[in-house]
């Protein structure tokens, strides 16, 4: 392992090679429940997903793929990033024998240095909540857990965290009071895999939503 190094996806690494390590990577997440959406998506996918700005890294223990991480990117329009050029962080995952050594630390840097230099205003990534080593590890980086949402096809809710780039404009209190909202009526809206409760409570939820400006 003295050897890892962390890169730019070279083009000898397929996107169909990203799929495999992700799957092998969070197979420990499907046997406890998580089912990460991203992680279940097609070489084909992840390539399109990305686009022409986005970027994959890997990490390399010789010849043999144990890490990956990706980034894309949008225009913000919800309460923490409207109009704000934002990077999402995705595809992520390392082998479990190869966890806890820095790897994801190495990752993040590179990503770090490419979103800034893209002019992106915020970092922004999506796992589910009870992924409680990613929200570690982030939150130490100075990421914030913003908002709740019950994904597709899924047995969990997930949330969104944000790490803002140029100074981060709310306070602590602000953005748990809306986090906290967010997470009651994700939960009061849906199951996990999105799965409506009834009509009505999802009438009242989106109600609710629209007039407290959550999103």
């Amino acid at each position: 392992m003295e050897d890892i190094k962390v890169m730019p996806k070279p083009d000898w690494v397929s996107y169909d090679d990203i799929h495999e390590l992700l799957a092998a990577a969070h197979k420990k997440n499907y046997e406890k429940g998580i089912v990460l959406g991203y992680s279940q998506m097609t070489g084909d996918q992840i390539k399109e997903m990305l686009g022409e700005e986005g970027e994959c890294w890997v990490a390399m223990d010789g010849d043999k793929l144990v890490g990956t991480t990706s980034v894309t990117f949008f225009q913000g329009k919800n309460w923490w990033n409207k109009g704000k050029k934002v990077a999402h962080g995705c595809f992520t995952g390392i082998l479990n024998q190869y966890q806890g050594i820095g790897i994801l630390e190495d990752m993040n840097a590179l990503k770090y240095d490419y979103t800034l230099a893209h002019g992106a205003d915020m970092n922004q990534g999506d796992t589910a909540e009870n992924n409680h080593t990613i929200l570690k590890v982030l939150g130490k980086d100075g990421y914030k857990v913003v908002a709740y949402f019950a994904p597709k096809n899924t047995d969990h809710y997930s949330v969104r965290i944000v790490k803002w780039l140029k100074g981060c404009p709310f306070s602590d209190e602000y953005i748990n009071k809306r986090c906290k909202w967010s997470e009651r009526l994700t939960k009061w809206q849906y199951k996990p895999g999105r799965i409506e409760r009834s009509r009505m409570i999802s009438f009242i939820c989106r109600k609710v939503s629209r007039k407290l400006g959550i999103g």
